[in-house]
């Protein structure tokens, strides 16, 4: 039964983001497609959490209290997205987002798209039916959340132990990932061991597909025979390339840990907008999306604190070298873009040093 109910709990899920992604691709006036806007969503979601969630962490709040203002949070998000979209088709007589539908697509596009949505659905079957990762990270993290419910609190206690920590061990609690599945599990009764292994587990294999997509679409400008060739032949070969040192064997054995949304959904992602990026740098939206990327990265992973700002450098540095000259306004929005991620930075090494501990 808690299996059905996580189902129900993907399925809202992936309207949130849907919604999110929609309403911000309004406010800022570009049409990118479905899947994109559905990766966007889940940024934002987890942007405006990471804001909500650490100040409640750093405070040592209840867990219900954080579940509480969120919901309060998001219902007011929810509300606010809705109206944006409701205005804006009113506004427009429809064909805003580019897809199947919007191209008059011939029966072998749609064959195409077909055996892409199957091969998607093995790939949610593979990553949780064949998910054979026992190891210690499992234990703990799954621990920490688990503990998280049961005492109503959050980081306070050791995930592997269940011992009361002495201090907030800042490696993890900086980033609220965790907590979002540990607050959904308190407020509904279903493990967070289910939830963090059917709901998160296939929302990264989706989300990773999402990208794939939409950097095919981007790629091939909007083709979609090759864009469904491309994510199908990505998908065979994550399946079937059975070797655990690669992004792709964290999307089917690890796709409950935050590391596997880092590789798999994160840096992908920043990589994409970067590559609009070096093609286009005067977009507007596309440095607003790459900004949203970058502040919800730590949110997703502890591992996107220095991956995430290590891309951004290396695109503006190959640009100045191929360009051979200095961009000021490139160098400046690139700079912003990576400042959520050296603040965190610092926070972090201010814990490292012993200089910031925030006592239990």
């Amino acid at each position: 039964m808690q299996v059905v109910f996580s189902i129900g709990i993907l399925a809202a899920c992936m309207c949130v983001y849907s919604l999110l992604g929609k309403a911000f691709c309004i406010k800022y006036r570009f049409c990118p497609t479905v899947p994109e806007q559905f990766c966007i969503g889940f940024f934002l979601y987890f942007a405006a959490f990471q804001i909500v969630a650490e100040a409640m962490i750093l405070t040592k709040q209840r867990l219900h209290v954080l579940g509480a203002v969120w919901m309060a949070v998001l219902a007011a998000g929810i509300a606010a997205a809705a109206v944006i979209v409701r205005l804006d088709k009113r506004r427009a007589s429809g064909g805003r987002n580019e897809g199947l539908s919007g191209l008059a697509a011939s029966t072998g596009t749609r064959l195409l798209f077909a055996l892409m949505a199957a091969a998607v659905l093995c790939e949610c079957a593979t990553a949780v039916l064949m998910q054979r990762n026992i190891g210690w990270d499992f234990a703990y993290y799954i621990g920490n959340m688990t503990t998280s419910a049961a005492t109503d609190t959050m980081y306070l206690y050791d995930g592997s132990s269940g011992l009361l920590r002495s201090h907030l061990e800042l490696r993890y609690a900086l980033s609220s990932f965790y907590m979002n599945t540990a607050w959904i599990s308190q407020a509904t009764g279903i493990s967070a061991l289910v939830l963090q292994k059917y709901v998160a587990g296939v929302l990264c294999v989706l989300l990773t597909n999402a990208v794939v997509y939409s950097f095919a679409m981007e790629a091939f400008h909007r083709d979609l025979r090759k864009t469904a060739v491309l994510v199908t032949i990505t998908i065979l070969l994550t399946i079937f390339w059975d070797v655990y040192d690669t992004a792709a064997q964290f999307l089917l054995l690890r796709n409950y840990e935050a590391k596997a949304y880092c590789a798999n959904v994160v840096l992908p992602m920043t990589g994409y907008l970067l590559y609009r990026l070096w093609k286009n740098s005067g977009e507007k939206h596309n440095w607003a999306e790459l900004f949203l990327v970058a502040f919800a990265s730590v949110a997703v992973s502890m591992s996107s604190l220095v991956l995430v700002p290590a891309l951004i450098c290396l695109m503006l540095l190959a640009q100045m070298i191929v360009e051979r000259r200095w961009d000021g306004a490139l160098i400046r929005r690139g700079i912003l873009c990576m400042m959520p991620n050296v603040c965190y930075l610092v926070v972090y090494l201010a814990f490292t040093r012993g200089w910031l501990v925030v006592e239990v």
